[in-house]
């Protein structure tokens, strides 16, 4: 009996530890949207949320390539052969996040053809601090597997807590301005890569593994890779041509309301690092009947809760936007509307995914981007020019649905029903 009360007050600080972490994560990256608003404008916190789109783009190829295949490969594993696989999966991530380095590099000498003079001259920090989040993701990552809960929480604190300080000292100096703002982004996180990178070993890469690790890898993600470049271009192609069009305050507006919706990222976050360990372990043990039953369970026990954080989120829109960011943000409170139902198909969309990523079948996922994809890129220009940021925000709903109704019918509606509940 005193074994089981140890092991539950185990399992309960770990995930006091993950929540916390996540609603740190989340909360950090609310402050810093109200600062960067409040002190620098809408006009240049679009520019910064176009800069930081880039490095989105960049980890969402890491992620496909090398952090999902972790979260559902490692939990499989026995135990001797975790260690060997983490130790050679460092090595690859490190020649990843090289690769994006001198990407950011040669995108950098072209960049004056196709940007504008404020914004190409940013290029090589945003390409630092893409290089900086490929490994912080992957070292946190990697501590989610080993279930080193506490070492997340430290690794995302220097980062996510030093941002905020280093934001702060910036305005109290005088000195907050894009270039800067980027600079002390890239020194917190890497200081938080240095110390995610001790303890890392080295013994025991070997060739053979590394060939393993990207044939792999490589079966995982194929779909997935696609599908990342897909995703974030059938999310942000609507926002992109919106900046051509709008300016980039309508970016700034967006940026803003998604913000506000940082409280569901808590979610998201916690789902996307707890749920495809414990699915993969279901499905190992027990198979797709057990996987079913676990994502019915877990859609259930969240989405009750989410729908009702949306619906007071939608309710009170007008309120939180004059509290947090002034009266002059009142006007975008329509923006904040069509997010709830954004938010609620995104959410209808990951347990989907899950299943997926988890029987390693990930072709869906890219079909569905496919889609969204060539949805977006047919309609965005017509949607925003006549119709304006409503067409922007129709557009994004739009390619939500299209996913949504992709992976309904491609897993079959029997497969589908047993995910959602709707039939046993």
């Amino acid at each position: 009996m005193k074994s089981v009360s140890t092991f539950l007050q185990h399992a309960i600080a770990k995930k006091a530890i993950v929540l916390g972490d996540q609603v740190m994560v989340s909360a950090s990256n609310f402050l810093l949207g109200i600062l960067l608003v409040r002190w620098m404008g809408l006009s240049d916190y679009g520019v910064f949320a176009l800069l930081w789109m880039g490095v989105l783009f960049a980890l969402g190829i890491n992620q496909a390539w090398v952090t999902k295949p972790l979260l559902s490969i490692a939990p499989k594993m026995e135990k001797n052969q975790v260690a060997s696989y983490l130790v050679n999966l460092h090595l690859v991530q490190c020649l990843t996040s090289i690769v994006f380095l001198l990407l950011g590099a040669l995108l950098y000498g072209m960049a004056h053809w196709f940007f504008d003079a404020a914004i190409w001259p940013l290029i090589p920090l945003t390409s630092a601090l893409a290089f900086c989040q490929l490994q912080h993701d992957f070292y946190r990552k990697t501590s989610l597997v080993k279930q080193q809960f506490l070492r997340v929480f430290c690794l995302d604190g220097i980062f996510y807590g030093g941002q905020i300080l280093g934001i702060i000292a910036l305005y109290y100096f005088g000195n907050l301005q894009l270039v800067s703002v980027l600079a002390v982004l890239v020194g917190v996180n890497l200081i938080s890569v240095i110390v995610g990178a001790f303890g890392i070993s080295w013994q025991g890469v070997n060739r053979t593994a590394l060939l393993n690790i990207f044939v792999r890898h490589f079966h995982f993600s194929k779909w997935l890779l696609g599908t990342s470049v897909l995703q974030w271009l059938s999310g942000n192609y609507f926002i992109i041509v919106g900046a051509s069009i709008l300016g980039t305050k309508s970016v700034g507006a967006i940026r803003l309301v998604q913000n506000v919706m940082g409280l569901c990222h808590i979610l998201f976050l916690t789902m996307e690092n707890l749920i495809p360990i414990e699915a993969a372990k279901q499905y190992h043990l027990a198979g797709e009947n057990a996987l079913t039953l676990y994502l019915r369970k877990m859609t259930y026990h969240l989405g009750a809760g989410f729908a009702c954080l949306l619906f007071l989120i939608a309710y009170f829109a007008p309120e939180i936007l004059q509290l947090i960011y002034g009266p002059t943000a009142v006007e975008h409170a329509y923006i904040v509307a069509a997010y709830v139902g954004l938010y609620f198909l995104v959410f209808l969309g990951h347990p989907f995914r899950f299943f997926m990523r988890t029987i390693e079948q990930t072709a869906p996922i890219f079909v569905a981007y496919v889609l969204s994809a060539i949805f977006s890129l047919i309609t965005a220009k017509g949607f925003v020019t006549y119709y304006g940021m409503h067409g922007l925000l129709l557009g994004l709903i739009a390619t939500q649905l299209i996913s949504l109704m992709t992976y309904y019918f491609y897993l079959s509606p029997k497969v589908s029903n047993r995910i959602i509940g709707v039939s046993s």
